[in-house]
């Protein structure tokens, strides 16, 4: 977990703090200058939280404007019941000692006036009504915006997720939390600040008039603030400053690790291998060796810190106002009253009350503030891939690209992001295809093969080097132009959670979203379908292309089951479950949603990276022929380990070996050089149907 804070100190100003809180390592700026200090009470840097929280302004501003936009009305209506209850306690400070004097009056003269008092408690009573019903009110208001907040921040965070490009899933930095459902409370945390200040100034300005006949009401605010104060000048949380926090604690890894297992992505493996046994064993294991270790948010863990002696301290200011009544009573007698004494406790409360609130509230709205930040930057990615200007096909090449994409690799070099010491994926790679071609990659495992692809795509770009397309450099063209005119089919590619045949039409999804005929009866889904091998699976399915493997229904179930035969158990027998298919048939699907690419009409290059991998031979021979049949206008570029099928086809193969293009050139002309990698990898295979070779 990392939640970040930009420090503008200079260089040297700042040393590095390491803490160990339970599982936690965590890393601060400390200062290196000398501070004001009273024992361990230290005063925070006021003028940098300040400039730090005034540099915010335009930020909260922008959230504050994007809520109300939503619904003005509604906001402004809580809006306005927040300030009610800024100022409710204030009305019943005052009601509470306006009844309490009437009472002392009546009790004094032995003449209570009791429609002074009846109007006062109706008063109360009224007000009582009044906050019940504004609680009611703002209830509902509060649900309404909430919902409308989650929505809106779901789909900007949806699209963010969308639009962020492969090398920023790299960094080391997450979200630090940010969700939608967690905007609105942080609405709430900076709002509520507000209303906190604005109770706590009305309430100290009452409690200053109403002391005023003691001769010491600043003394008496004082000393009722005195505890908040302190704890807000000793506070110690995290929110309020740049911090790195990291688990380290090698049992709690462990257990985190462990603990992934029991989802449905290792079921199979786990029921498979009959290793549930030893998985739970190391579980348990590992929660023993973590024992009492506290595996609490970092943040948590620091505010908890607290010596005992300044637990002393603070309970002691607490009592100072009792102190201030012990004094007046005994040098004062004839200024004070019970009444007044009463009073003023009762004031100290709300007023200690609301520092209180101040205090708590400050870590809230610190953390509400860190939120918006990290929400506004999460909603927009800092993508490293920049798009390009230029259209594609251009108007100058419309006419050279006819036949295919022309691609040129000019001493290309690649590492991913985070590769240890810089290895290169690719190093000084050239070559050129031509348009309308058909290219076989083939190397082992870890060659570059797939990092080829994923330069095509623009997943990432080159770090060293120039990838030309057509007559220019791939990164001058607009990447949607590019990726519309790339139709791939990979072995990292996935079925998406919606039905089958929405699966397959997705490969064209502008017609998609125009269409109005059934998935199953959409010729151009049927005939995709067809050419990638699905509807031969599809169509004995129980719903067809209407079949989702993974329909995302929540429901609750209690004291309910199935073979229970009752009405209740057979509506439960009815609830929608999750399906599954082979993993051949998985790729036929994606292999579909490939062809219904071509629907486009702008497909100028088609890549097969390993798509065909849990294809039986005779499928993978007839997805390859489809594939060879789609030529006309594409260029076409094989990535396989089985190449038998292709090689007779190709106009070219490259052989890539360590991320390097070792050779190149035809079937023939590889196979006959001695010793070559090409020659070499092609032998193995053969001897997989050589009996005589074994030995």
């Amino acid at each position: 977990m990392t939640v970040e804070g930009k420090s503008k100190k200079k260089p040297g100003s700042t040393k590095l703090q390491e803490v160990r809180l339970g599982v936690w390592r965590i890393v601060i700026e400390k200062p290196t200058s000398s501070r004001w200090a009273i024992s361990s009470l230290s005063l925070p840097d006021v003028a940098e939280q300040w400039k730090k929280a005034t540099s915010m302004l335009p930020q909260l501003q922008t959230f504050a404007m994007d809520i109300y936009a939503l619904d003005p009305f509604q906001a402004t209506l809580f809006l306005l019941s927040r300030l009610w209850h800024g100022f409710e306690e204030i009305f019943v400070l005052h009601l509470s000692t306006r009844i309490l004097a009437i009472i002392e009056i009546g009790l004094k003269s032995s003449k209570p006036d009791t429609s002074a008092i009846l109007q006062a408690v109706a008063a109360r009573l009224v007000l009582v009504g009044m906050t019940t019903m504004v609680d009611v009110w703002s209830e509902k208001i509060s649900a309404v915006m909430e919902t409308r907040v989650q929505h809106y921040y779901e789909d900007k965070l949806f699209a963010a997720k969308l639009e962020t490009d492969m090398p920023a899933t790299h960094d080391n930095a997450d979200d630090g939390g940010v969700y939608a459902g967690g905007v609105w409370d942080s609405f709430t945390d900076i709002l509520g600040m507000g209303t906190v200040i604005l109770q706590t100034i009305g309430i100290l300005t009452y409690i200053l008039q109403l002391a005023t006949s003691t001769q010491h009401g600043p003394i008496f605010v004082l000393l009722c603030v005195a505890k908040p104060l302190a704890r807000f000048l000793y506070r110690q949380s995290l929110w309020h400053q740049p911090f790195i926090a990291q688990a380290e604690n090698q049992d709690f890894k462990r257990l985190k690790a462990l603990g992934q297992l029991g989802g449905d992505k290792y079921r199979q493996d786990i029921i498979s291998g009959g290793v549930g046994g030893y998985i739970m064993d190391q579980y348990q294991q590992a929660h023993e060796a973590l024992g009492d270790v506290n595996t609490d948010y970092p943040t948590n863990l620091w505010d908890n810190e607290r010596s005992a002696v300044s637990n002393i301290i603070f309970e002691v200011l607490a009592e100072l106002p009792m102190f201030f009544y012990a004094v007046n009573a005994i040098l004062n007698p004839t200024k004070f009253t019970l009444s007044k004494i009463a009073m003023l406790q009762h004031s100290e409360a709300v007023l200690r009350r609301s520092f209180h609130r101040g205090v708590n509230q400050m870590n809230d709205f610190q953390r509400g503030m860190g939120f918006v930040k990290r929400l506004y930057k999460v909603c927009s990615p800092a993508n490293s891939i920049k798009d390009g200007v230029l259209p594609y096909p251009s108007p100058t090449m419309e006419e050279a690209e006819r036949k295919g994409m022309s691609i040129d690799f000019r001493n290309v070099s690649f590492s991913y992001p985070g590769a240890k010491d810089g290895a290169k994926a690719l190093d000084d790679v050239s070559f050129s295809i031509k348009s309308g071609q058909l290219i076989v990659l083939v190397g082992a495992n870890g060659s570059g093969k797939s990092t080829i692809v994923k330069l095509l795509a623009r997943l990432y770009d080159a770090t060293g080097g120039e990838i030309r397309v057509g007559d220019g450099d791939i990164q001058r063209y607009q990447i949607a132009d590019l990726r519309r005119a790339t139709a791939s089919l990979t072995q990292d590619h996935h079925l998406y959670p919606l039905s089958l045949g929405e699966n397959i039409a997705l490969g064209n999804a502008a017609r998609l979203s125009a269409s109005t005929v059934p998935l199953g009866e959409d010729p151009e889904v049927l005939k995709a379908a067809e050419r990638g091998g699905a509807s031969g699976f599809m169509t004995k399915l129980d719903k067809g292309f209407e079949t989702n493997l993974n329909p995302q229904v929540q429901s609750y179930t209690l004291h309910v089951q199935e073979q229970d035969g009752t009405p209740l158990a057979a509506e439960m027998k009815k609830l929608a479950k999750k399906a599954d298919i082979s993993g051949g048939e998985r790729q036929r699907v994606v292999a579909s949603r490939t062809f219904m690419r071509f629907t486009t009409g702008k497909v100028r290059l088609v890549i097969a990276d390993e798509g065909s991998s849990a294809l039986d031979p005779e499928a993978e021979w007839e997805l390859f022929k489809n594939l060879r049949e789609e030529r006309e206008g594409k260029t076409l570029i094989f990535v396989t380990h089985r190449f038998g099928h292709l090689t007779k086809y190709a106009d070219a193969i490259f052989c890539m070996k360590d991320g390097k293009l070792v050779e190149s050139g035809t079937h023939e002309h590889l196979i006959a050089m001695e010793g070559g990698e090409y020659a070499k990898l092609y032998e193995i295979q053969a001897k997989a149907f050589n009996a005589s070779s074994d030995s």
